[in-house]
């Protein structure tokens, strides 16, 4: 019995020490959770020059953070359908933009049925660099709406009165191209321009080419498959009364004569 104590002891702090030194060598854990999204991969070897079918490729889920550069996410499948490979493919090896190439086709070939092409210029182009054929976005815009406020006594003129508004103009747009013509390959040369090539119905590209003489108009990029705020009268809009509720309730600060040190 009297051996038996010691070899007990023994043994517990024996574990103890193993755990605390697997706890020292554990990596770490930020406690954020993986964010994985469904891409193109070749469900076959693919040979350089061929045809790409849909049987060739498949659906592979992997975690963001170890996706490569330009990997085609797999609801825009249908971008690579039909390009030629530029490079032989391996079986579970992605598909990028850079490793497919457009077959001569023309940009009205890539209209949807009952949908007019229509270029749109943004007064803010910092987010055109990050969109791709295939994506969509919202378009929004600022313009000046004009108020009419008469008299009270109703014998002088009116006065009119400017103020600028910012609302949605369309809620979910797909891109259609940027800069090459065929609805992949980007032209890195435009990026700074603005200006991209949007699918549209007749009714909503007439309104759009309107909207440019009119409008600011700049782009927010949406997730792909969201199917939220897509009226355009859920967002509201942005009026100078918004800012001035900003004030409303908050009390004025008034700064201090001396800086932070006494």
């Amino acid at each position: 019995m009297k051996n038996t104590i010691p070899m007990i002891v023994a043994v517990v702090l024996a574990a103890a020490a193993v755990f605390s030194v697997s706890r020292m060598i554990k990596p770490k854990d930020d406690g954020g959770e993986k964010t994985m999204v469904e891409v193109v991969a070749a469900a076959k070897p693919i040979p350089v020059n061929a045809e790409i079918s849909d049987s060739m490729i498949k659906k592979r889920v992997v975690d963001v953070a170890s996706l490569p550069a330009k990997a085609i996410s797999y609801n825009q499948k249908n971008r690579v359908i039909g390009q030629k490979v530029t490079r032989a493919i391996a079986e579970g090896d992605y598909v990028v933009l850079d490793d497919v190439v457009g077959r001569g086709r023309t940009l009205s070939e890539l209209v949807g049925e009952g949908e007019w092409a229509v270029p749109v210029t943004f007064a803010d182009a910092s987010l055109v660099q990050f969109i791709e054929p295939g994506v969509e976005i919202a378009i929004l815009g600022t313009f000046t709406v004009k108020k009419v406020i008469p008299k009270m006594d109703g014998t002088e003129r009116p006065d009119e009165v400017k103020e600028e508004a910012t609302s949605v103009v369309f809620p979910c747009v797909r891109i259609l191209d940027i800069g090459h013509g065929d609805g992949i390959r980007r032209d890195e040369s435009g990026r700074r321009s603005g200006t991209i090539v949007v699918s549209l119905t007749p009714r909503q590209a007439t309104t759009l080419v309107a909207a440019q003489r009119t409008m600011d108009l700049y782009p927010a990029l949406r997730r792909p498959d969201d199917t939220g705020s897509l009226k355009r009268r859920d967002v509201g809009v942005v009026t100078d009364k918004t800012f001035e509720n900003l004030r409303s309730g908050l009390e004025t600060v008034v700064l201090p004569d001396g800086g932070t040190k006494e």
